[in-house]
Order: structure tokens, then C-alpha cells, then sequence
């Protein structure tokens, strides 16, 4: 071996090993864990930026879209079964309360299909239900038709209807819903995941610790104990690391909050409506029947057996109430759960009447009674299920709100750490030339 050759992987030790080659060493360091924090803090605050905004503006509105075909569906059901008891011409309040449902299902279900795209679930699912829809109409308006002119054929053709709604509608309605709620789960998971804030935590502190140690050997090898460029970069570093902290836990705080206090609330009034309409449908169809029905009372009691639970505080009622006392609104829920008493009070008088055989008289109380009582637990569902919308709103903006601006200001803090920290080395490494 020659001299050279030998001296060779001696210089290069020795440049390694000197001062300017350990401000190199340094450098070159502090830019591999500069990229890395970048990177990595970057991601995970794009990756909640777009989770909360995906919640606020795409899942949870589309989840609220497929209850609503769910609800107008069925009370549309429970509407035109309620308004044939009353023969000859419907009411017309009645009439236009079945129109704006239909009107409604069918707008939501055109905006579903529109925004979920091709192919989805959800759009396969709407798909199919605006299909039925206009077969579910044109049943109902032959039975009207018939009910009108007093012949007895119209029930026969508001039952198809009915199995129609039950046997397929529903069902499609529900499987749109879970393709939704499914969608709108991954949103908040990804929104509230802790292991890319963890990964940018230990990044930042890894960042953190070499630029302090490579000050503290700075100021050894230099003898100068301060170095402004280097100094104000752990500033920075520091205050962008407590932004990306406290940032992304309010946001994860609020996107948690939101779906406690609001988006839960919502799918359970949501559930409890229909199955309130469910049960004004059964009603009304056992009614029609004349006591060849034998089907309809009894899902009636397991209806209201879901709505209410077997013990205090049980049932869907209950799950609602307490999940809206999480926000200290559960007396309203509560009101509901009394409304709901009364009309199975009043449900008990049209029973007995019936099971005696004064249909006529269980007719009479049922529309003058039981259908305004059914109609005020509707009504105070919906109100109830509007207010905890409102709280899943107001939530979901503070999500979107806590890290707004962090997916460009990240980059450019970070390279600007960077920057400084390389012009500090760079002030000691000239003065060895």
C-alpha cells in the first residue's frame, strides 16, 4: 500500500474530527431531524385538518341527509295510514304534511347520490330507493282513490304499500344510513388518533435536543457562550412545538365533543322518531285492518318497548337522555320521554275500545286524541334533535378552528428553524478559513 493511499482515510478522519468537520457533522444532523419533524408534524395536522373538516362539511352532513330520507320515509308511511282512517277527502293539512315528505326523500336522496359519487354504497343505496319511491306513490294514490268512492279495495292497496315501505324502503333507507355512519366513524377516529401527535412530540424533541446540544458544543469548542441565529431557532422550535400541541388537542378535544354532545344525541332522537312514526303507522294500519290485522299491535308494543326499555330509564329514550345530559340538556329529552307516556295512555283507551268492538268509537279517539299526542312527540323529537345538531355544529367548528393554518405554517416555521440554525454554525465554521 502507498503512502498516499494510507494518508488518505487519514485526512478524511482528521477533517471529520476537527472543529469545522463537527460543525459539518452538526449541520448536516440538524437538518435530518429539521425534515423529519417537518414531515412528520406536517402530516398528522393535514391528516386532522382534513378529518375535522370532513366531519363538519361531508360525513356528518351526509349522515344527517340519509336520517332524514329515513324520517321522512316513514313519516310519510305513518301520515298516509293515519289520513285513510279518516275517508272520503283527507285533510288537507294531512295531504300536504305526505307531499312534503315524499318531496323531501326524494330531494335528499338525489343530494346523496350526488355527493357520495360513483360507486358507493350510499349511492347504489339511493339509487335503488328513488326507483321505489315512485312505486310507494302510486299505491298510496290508488288507494286514495279508491277511499274516496268508499271502496273497501283502497286498504288492500294502502297495505301493499305499507309492505312496500317496511319490506324494502326502510331497509335500503337504514343500509344508506350505515354507510354513513361507518364513513362518518373513520372521520372521527382519524381526527382523534393519537399516534401521529406522539410521532410528532418525539420528533420535535429529538429536534429540540440536538439543537441544544449542538449550542452547549458550540460554545465549547468556541468558547463563545451565545449564539443568536441558534438561539432564536429554539425559540421558534419551541413555541411551534406548544402551537402544534395545544392545537391539535383542542382539536381532537372538540371533534370528541362533537360527536358526545351532538352527532350521538342526533342518531339516537333520530332512531327514537322513527320508531315513534313506526308505531303511529301500526296504529293506524290495525285500525284499517278491522281486526284482520294481526300483526300491526303487536309490533306496536315492541315498538314502544325500544322507545321506553323494560325498567326506568332504559330503552332509546333513555340512551338519548343521558347522552344529552353530557351537555345539561337532558331535560328535554325528559319532556319527550313524557310525551311519550301520555300517548300510550291514550293508545290503552283506542285499544279497549277496539277489543270490544266499538271500532267506530276507537276511530274517533284515535284521530281527536292519540294522533295530536303522536304528533307533539314528533314534534318535540325533532326539536330535540335540531338542538343537539346546533351542538355538534358549534363543536365541529372549534375542531376545524384549532388547526387552521398549521398545514402551510408548519413547513415554513420548521425551514425557518432550519435556516437559523444553519447560519448560527455557519457565523463559527468562517471563522476558520
Amino acid at each position: 500500500m502507498s503512502a498516499g493511499a494510507a494518508a488518505h482515510p487519514l485526512r478524511v478522519g482528521e477533517r471529520l474530527t476537527s472543529t469545522p468537520g463537527r460543525l459539518r457533522s452538526a449541520a448536516a444532523a440538524l437538518m435530518a431531524a429539521a425534515i423529519v419533524f417537518g414531515v412528520v408534524a406536517s402530516t398528522v395536522a393535514a391528516t386532522r385538518r382534513n378529518a375535522a373538516r370532513s366531519v363538519a362539511s361531508s360525513s356528518e352532513p351526509q349522515l344527517v341527509r340519509a336520517e332524514s330520507v329515513y324520517a321522512s320515509l316513514s313519516d310519510a308511511d305513518a301520515t298516509a295510514a293515519t289520513t285513510f282512517l279518516t275517508g272520503g277527502i283527507e285533510p288537507a293539512d294531512r295531504r300536504a304534511r305526505y307531499l312534503a315528505d315524499v318531496k323531501a326523500a326524494s330531494g335528499r336522496l338525489a343530494e346523496l347520490a350526488r355527493r357520495a359519487g360513483t360507486p358507493s354504497p350510499t349511492h347504489a343505496a339511493a339509487n335503488a330507493l328513488a326507483t321505489e319511491l315512485p312505486e310507494y306513490t302510486g299505491l298510496v294514490e290508488a288507494a286514495r282513490a279508491n277511499n274516496r268512492q268508499g271502496f273497501p279495495v283502497g286498504a288492500a292497496y294502502l297495505r301493499r304499500a305499507s309492505e312496500l315501505m317496511r319490506t324494502r324502503m326502510l331497509p335500503a333507507a337504514e343500509s344508506l344510513y350505515v354507510a354513513e355512519a361507518q364513513r362518518a366513524d373513520a372521520d372521527y377516529r382519524d381526527g382523534t388518533r393519537n399516534g401521529g401527535l406522539i410521532a410528532a412530540i418525539v420528533a420535535g424533541g429529538l429536534l429540540l435536543v440536538l439543537l441544544g446540544g449542538t449550542q452547549v458544543g458550540v460554545a465549547r469548542l468556541t468558547n463563545r457562550m451565545l449564539n443568536v441565529p441558534m438561539l432564536v431557532a429554539t425559540v421558534v422550535l419551541v413555541g411551534l412545538g406548544a402551537w402544534i400541541v395545544i392545537g391539535l388537542g383542542a382539536e381532537q378535544n372538540a371533534l370528541a365533543r362533537a360527536q358526545r354532545e351532538g352527532s350521538d344525541s342526533v342518531q339516537l332522537l333520530s332512531a327514537s322518531r322513527v320508531l315513534a312514526l313506526r308505531a303511529q303507522r301500526d296504529e293506524s294500519l290495525a285500525l284499517i285492518g278491522r281486526g284482520s290485522d294481526t300483526t300491526s299491535l303487536a309490533d306496536f308494543d315492541r315498538t314502544i318497548v325500544a322507545l321506553r326499555g323494560r325498567t326506568a330509564g332504559g330503552g332509546l329514550l333513555g340512551e338519548a337522555e343521558r347522552a344529552a345530559g353530557r351537555s345539561g340538556a337532558g331535560g328535554g329529552v325528559a319532556g319527550v320521554r313524557a310525551a311519550l307516556s301520555r300517548l300510550e295512555s291514550v293508545h290503552r283507551i283506542v285499544a279497549r275500545r277496539e277489543l270490544r268492538g266499538s271500532y267506530a268509537a276507537a276511530v274517533r279517539t284515535y284521530k281527536n286524541r292519540e294522533v295530536p299526542q303522536a304528533e307533539r312527540l314528533d314534534h318535540g323529537l325533532e326539536d330535540q334533535t335540531r338542538v343537539a345538531q346546533q351542538r355538534f355544529t358549534s363543536s365541529a367548528g372549534d375542531a376545524t378552528g384549532a388547526v387552521n393554518g398549521m398545514r402551510i405554517a408548519i413547513p415554513l416555521l420548521v425551514v425557518l428553524v432550519a435556516a437559523l440554525a444553519l447560519q448560527g454554525l455557519a457565523l463559527r465554521l468562517r471563522e476558520y478559513r
